[in-house]
């Protein structure tokens, strides 16, 4: 092991999958927003986190080249990978790493937070869990019925219970009218029955290193194969997920019409 790799070996690793090929969105990984790279939105937001060294995960060498310009490290992977996190695990053994968690941030989300991967390199050291990712709160109507929202489903300790495209929790009555509790003095109190949170989940994942080679080594699962969402393969096999929760979300760059959406929300930040 060369001298640069040996201080990887502990610790968090980030690893930054960033695929040439996409259906609706073909080199999007280098499409530019605020005049940068989207990849390099995402690989500086992962060195600003500070939570350990970070490397691109790519299938094509116009990636390499642009991650290694701007002073990034890039590893080729196989283009016939199943998905970002099978590239993920690719990577590392590629570039002879040995973490004790990794985080899988999508090369498709540039306005990911640094304080949003720290929750994450957290969220696995202290709560036990297999896998951890974020979600925010899911705000309006409108969001809640749309197949590409997906959402998530907490226990109060926030353990993934099930994620779904669908409108989950399904309220299947109209909420309760006000009722009344009695006070500790036994004075009537108006009080609501409390209502479920619905949560908005972000596709970003940390694992504990032995979760995602297990993770990887599953067949895909039917609830996956069904809501096309890859951590249900987790939750059937009996790992654990925990979600921190976060403020807001980014934008996730799948068509030109995020990236211009993206574009507008950077210029806002940028505006005096």
């Amino acid at each position: 092991m060369r001298k640069r790799d040996a201080v990887q070996v502990g610790g968090t690793a980030v690893i930054i999958p960033a695929r040439w090929g996409s259906t609706r969105f073909p080199g999007k990984v280098l499409a530019l927003l605020g005049g940068k790279p989207i990849v390099r939105w995402c690989h500086e937001a992962a060195v600003a986190s500070r939570i350990g060294p970070v490397a691109v995960a790519t299938d094509d060498l116009e990636v390499v080249r642009a991650v290694e310009a701007f002073g990034g490290r890039a590893v080729m992977t196989p283009k016939n990978l199943a998905s970002g996190t099978d590239r993920v695990l690719a990577a590392l053994k590629r570039l002879r790493w040995s973490p004790r968690f990794v985080v899988n941030l999508q090369g498709d989300e540039p306005l990911i937070s640094p304080s949003g991967l720290r929750s994450l390199d957290r969220l696995l050291r202290s709560a036990g869990a297999d896998v951890a990712t974020l979600v925010t709160p899911l705000k309006g109507a409108e969001r809640l019925q749309r197949p590409d929202v997906v959402k998530a489903v907490l226990a109060k300790d926030g353990r993934a219970l099930y994620f779904s495209r669908s409108p989950v929790p399904y309220r299947r009555q109209p909420p309760p009218a006000r009722g009344v509790r009695l006070s500790p003095s036994g004075t009537a109190v108006p009080c609501r029955q409390e209502e479920p949170r619905r949560w908005e989940h972000i596709g970003i994942y940390g694992y504990k290193a032995a979760s995602l080679r297990r993770f990887v080594s599953l067949p895909p699962s039917p609830l996956e194969r069904a809501e096309s969402l890859e951590q249900l393969r987790a939750l059937e096999d009996g790992m654990s997920i925990y979600a921190a929760v976060v403020p807001a979300r980014g934008v996730a760059i799948d068509t030109p019409a995020d990236l211009a959406q993206a574009e507008r929300l950077i210029q806002k930040r940028r505006s005096p």
